[in-house]
């Protein structure tokens, strides 16, 4: 692979645009398009910046894959390797983070309703009602079901963990 599909891979890579990483090297963006499309290269002190701003190798930035594989059972992790890990790392910690979100959501509407019942069945609720109606009785509501949508978003938020968890049991054992 040229290095110049190799800048173009580590920037995306890393989320950055050409505007950013020129500024990062101090060089306009016109020259890390002319970098990526293989119209130039850059010179030794811009390996050397691109080298320690995404922590590769000099190595790995300037050999061609085919040169840099000298013996068939050593294991490196290529370009395309670490993008396919940052990946899956994005997706399992958006599956993470939204499984905590269904559970959180579930908690605060568990609670919600929790309130909701202790104010309607208080005594200072049935007194003022037996003020305005004249009549001493609680509120004939049916709380269980206000738990149920508390229920199913914990529900879903326990299993998007769970995937999460055996996802990464499975990728480490």
């Amino acid at each position: 692979m040229e290095i110049g599909n190799k800048i173009h891979q580590l920037r995306k890579l890393s989320g950055m645009t050409q505007e950013q990483l020129s500024e990062k090297l101090n060089v306009s963006r016109q020259t890390i398009s002319k970098w990526e499309s293989g119209g130039t290269s850059p010179d030794l002190e811009s390996i050397v910046k691109i080298s320690k701003l995404f922590h590769v190798s000099l190595d790995d930035l300037l050999m061609e894959e085919n040169a840099s594989v000298t013996n068939q059972n050593d294991e490196h992790l290529t370009l395309e390797d670490l993008i396919t890990i940052n990946l899956h790392n994005r997706k399992m910690t958006l599956l993470l983070i939204s499984g905590l979100i269904f559970i959180l959501v579930g908690i605060l509407n568990f609670a919600y309703v929790m309130a909701l019942e202790s104010t309607t069945l208080s005594t200072q609720y049935m007194l003022y009602r037996y003020i305005v109606t004249g009549r001493y009785e609680s509120a004939p509501i049916d709380y269980t079901r206000f738990m149920i949508p508390s229920i199913f978003a914990s529900a879903i938020g326990l299993l998007l963990c769970l995937f999460y968890i055996f996802k990464n049991r499975k990728k480490g054992g």
